[in-house]
């Protein structure tokens, strides 16, 4: 039986499997192995670069912008600066013309610029595809662009561009973005921003902050929080201790902002048994404005809830915290339902 062409999709490039990537609103599919190496700024203006085990793959950058820019312009500029870098080295350098990376149709986005250069083959960036845009959703311009690495085929590069920047987004729908790197996926509200981000082969702490509000509303209140820990290998550090022990000393303990002082409640996240702790605030100064003002303004501030549990599945011990307002209640627990942690 012969197979119609239009509903058999072609394969991935050269069957590689995929994994979502998401950080600072910007969403797309990667190469596996392919993870954060470098990333600075905040939702307003930073960059990213993604690396696999040899090296930058991936390099994006945005900033807001008040007024309408000029994409062409600032790639014209970008590229320029490149042919000076290779002049100077007296490397070999050639602007690809008219490259096809992301359609000028795409919807919410204007001046979409795709643009290709072409270097010497043996060096550490032998070429690079990518694309610029402005999105007036996000009041973003975005710069993404594709690096290959020594003796890799140019074709292979500007078709590896094709699929990752074509999907590539840079908000997220409802209010609501997701953060995706090293097979962590969880959504966090647009208005938290990254506040903490340590990746490190020990553990992965990532903490997002919305900052408190000005006003009669926010007297006495704290900014709201999410913050969420990986430890990799629980089958290891859990050999000789339970959770509840392990968690006091390695979260509780060393916690700098909360003290835990009821023993766990028992819950479920994820299918797996957790730990439910209910905190406070451990500075006394930083707790009394928020009693006085509660009292004062007839108002209750919830308590700061920790969950922790173990994850067989993926062998990793997982911690979702929150400290979020009485109108933002839901917040923490749709995150902790957002979080795969298998």
């Amino acid at each position: 039986m012969s197979v119609s062409p239009v509903s058999s999709p072609l394969p991935l490039l050269f069957g590689k499997a995929r994994r979502p990537l998401g950080w600072q609103g910007y969403t797309t599919e990667v190469p596996e192995g392919w993870n954060p190496g470098k990333y600075s700024g905040t939702r307003a203006r930073g960059d990213l670069r993604v690396d696999d085990e040899n090296g930058m793959r991936l390099e994006l950058r945005w900033e807001e912008s008040q007024k309408t820019p000029d994409v062409e312009k600032s790639v014209a500029n970008f590229l320029q600066t490149l042919q000076k870098d290779a002049k100077k080295r007296k490397s070999a350098f050639q602007i690809v013309e008219n490259p096809h990376i992301v359609s000028r149709g795409r919807k919410k986005k204007e001046q979409v610029t795709s643009f290709g250069w072409i270097g010497e083959a043996k060096s550490e960036a032998s070429c690079g595809f990518g694309a610029a845009w402005f999105c007036p959703t996000c009041d973003r311009v975005t710069f993404a662009h594709i690096v290959g690495q020594p003796n890799e085929k140019v074709a292979k590069i500007e078709r590896l561009a094709q699929e990752v920047l074509g999907p590539l987004e840079c908000h997220g729908e409802g209010g609501w973005d997701s953060w995706s790197f090293f097979d962590l996926q969880i959504e966090i509200p647009s208005e938290f921003e990254l506040g903490r981000a340590q990746i490190l082969l020990s553990k992965i702490e990532m903490e997002w902050v919305r900052k408190r509000p000005v006003g009669l509303y926010g007297w006495g209140r704290r900014a709201e929080r999410l913050k969420l820990w990986r430890f990799p290998a629980a089958s290891a550090l859990l050999s000789d201790i339970q959770l509840e022990d392990w968690t006091r000393f390695n979260l509780l303990n060393t916690h700098k902002q909360l003290v835990y002082p009821n023993p766990a409640e028992a819950g479920r996240v994820n299918g797996h048994d957790a730990l439910i702790y209910g905190g406070k605030i451990k500075d006394p100064r930083q707790a009394v404005p928020v009693w006085f003002f509660d009292k004062l303004l007839r108002r209750v501030t919830p308590k700061p809830i920790l969950h922790v549990w173990d994850c067989p599945l993926s062998n990793r011990i997982w911690a979702l915290e929150s400290e979020v307002s009485k109108a933002n209640l839901h917040v923490g627990r749709q995150a902790l339902d957002s979080l795969q942690c298998h």
